[in-house]
């Protein structure tokens, strides 16, 4: 028998027995998802925060009946942790563990799905599991041999013919728009209540991943439906008064980021993305968009003394009236500036018949030097487009003005109720992408006394339009080209002569 002193005197025989240790050491499995991830990729920083994380990923596996909301800032390696390396380490430990991952798209489910299912290829002999081979869809694949496996899908795509060991919800809501639609939450919600819950096998657990946009969200629903069922796990960017963190930090203390983000970034984040997104995002504690949703503290903070020079687009949004009788109709001018500000420069919002607003958009149009006319079109899109194409006509401009509908086909824009279609521009009201240039008494009147429930004025709707199709204007190009200029190309070959007509000479 060898003893301990034996090997001390046989260089040989200790270095043997090292090697051995450390092979048993690399062998040993991780039983955590977060050190799974660390084991397995060297660029996975393990958090405070994905400590806590990990392990209560862990007790919804291990345990029966688990159900477990979690909500923190964004960038923290939440959903990589519990979308990808949870399901990954959930079938190391249990092969025959059936998982479903569900987002708020096909897309953003199978981009999880996708890379668990890599690891398990790139690291099948350390995993001990491999994937079916008859079985390999990016959205549904099973382990070779066992009855485990994951189904990835969109909340609204329905999960048919698949129960759930482990159901993991990662972000049931795109964004504050989405969320602001009493429609949609209604439509979460009840997918999940009819479809998800009871797809969940006896003792299988849920664990619910997502930005608390709306008190009124799935999470609301759930821990307000049934405060003894649901655990809320949340962790704010910064720690705050009367704020749930449940790491304990005292007020003040910021989390420790993986990417470095700092007390003073998430300050600069909080100033600029306004106080409901950083109280949603960051703080995991949302408020309704109640009360008056414009506020005069907005607009007088960061109001324009006069309309910028020399934008770079200007557009008229138009709310039409919704009959030809002289119904409320909402007509704003607003510009984009070379930052990217939105300006609000002018307001003729008025009750008017169809070829009434029609003349006064083409006239404010150009008035301000706008290069489009965009119409709401949700009740009548081709109609209102040809009034308006018809008024122009009329009007024989020396220049051209677009004549568009919005949200345009297809663009996915616009969706939801009022107050959803306007997140993007109370945010920017409140943060000062969006100001008003001087002082437009009726659109600011009407829209500081306008409240969630209550019909949109009309003016504000128009600005939304307006607001909406220059935020989307970014990015594209205006290429200016002279005759002078062809001609010159044209004489080095890079492109055709330019026709007789552009080459004559004006004396």
């Amino acid at each position: 028998m060898t003893t301990t002193t034996d090997r001390l005197r046989d260089p040989i025989a200790s270095m043997t027995a090292a090697r051995a240790l450390r092979a048993a050491r690399g062998r040993a499995v991780p039983d955590t998802p977060a050190e799974l991830a660390r084991r397995l990729d060297p660029k996975f920083v393990v958090t405070p925060t994905i400590r806590l994380l990990s392990d209560l990923a862990v007790r919804s596996v291990t345990a029966s009946d688990q159900r477990d909301i979690v909500t923190t800032p964004p960038r923290t390696g939440k959903s990589r942790l519990l979308a990808i390396w949870t399901v990954v380490s959930a079938l190391m430990r249990d092969p025959d563990l059936q998982v479903v991952l569900v987002s708020y798209s096909d897309e953003l489910a199978q981009a999880h799905s996708r890379e668990a299912r890599q690891l398990i290829n790139e690291h099948a002999d350390y995993l001990g599991i491999r994937l079916a081979q008859d079985k390999t869809a990016v959205g549904r694949w099973r382990v070779e041999g066992r009855a485990g496996g994951l189904l990835a899908t969109g909340i609204n795509s329905g999960v048919t013919g698949f129960g759930a060991d482990l159901l993991i919800v990662d972000d049931p809501v795109k964004d504050a728009a989405e969320a602001d639609s009493a429609a949609h939450r209604r439509r979460v919600i009840t997918e999940y209540r009819s479809t998800l819950a009871t797809r969940v096998h006896p003792g299988g657990s849920v664990l619910l991943v997502m930005t608390r946009w709306h008190e009124r969200d799935l999470a609301g629903e759930l821990l307000d439906a049934e405060p003894d069922v649901w655990t809320h796990t949340n962790v704010p960017a910064v720690a705050d008064t009367g704020v749930p963190d449940a790491l304990g930090r005292a007020p003040g203390v910021a989390m420790t980021s993986a990417l470095g983000f700092t007390a003073e970034h998430f300050a600069a984040a909080r100033r600029t993305s306004g106080e409901r997104a950083w109280f949603s995002l960051y703080e995991g504690v949302p408020s309704a968009p109640e009360g008056g949703l414009v506020k005069r503290g907005w607009l007088d903070t960061w109001r324009l003394p006069t309309a910028p020079l020399g934008p770079v687009k200007t557009v008229v949004g138009v709310d039409p009236s919704d009959s030809g009788s002289g119904d409320a109709c909402g007509i704003v001018a607003a510009s984009m500036t070379a930052e990217g500000v939105v300006a609000v420069i002018a307001d003729m919002s008025a009750p008017m018949t169809s070829d009434q607003w029609a003349r006064a958009a083409v006239d404010l149009a150009v008035d301000v030097g706008a290069s489009e006319i965009a119409v709401e079109g949700f009740a009548a899109r081709e109609t209102y487009q040809r009034v308006a194409k018809d008024a122009l006509r009329r009007a024989r401009l020396p220049r051209p003005i677009k004549v568009t509908t919005w949200p345009p086909k297809g663009s996915g824009r616009g969706g939801g109720d009022a107050v959803a279609r306007s997140a993007a521009l109370l945010q920017g009201l409140e943060t000062g992408t969006a100001r008003i240039a001087g002082h437009l008494p009726g659109l600011e009147g009407a829209a500081i006394t306008w409240q969630a429930g209550q019909h949109q004025p009309d003016s504000f709707a128009a600005l939304v339009v307006a607001h909406d199709v220059l935020v989307h204007s970014i990015g594209q190009q205006i290429y200016i080209v002279s005759p002078l200029d062809v001609e010159r190309r044209a004489r080095a070959g890079q492109v055709p002569p330019p026709p007789a007509w552009m080459r004559r000479r004006i004396t």
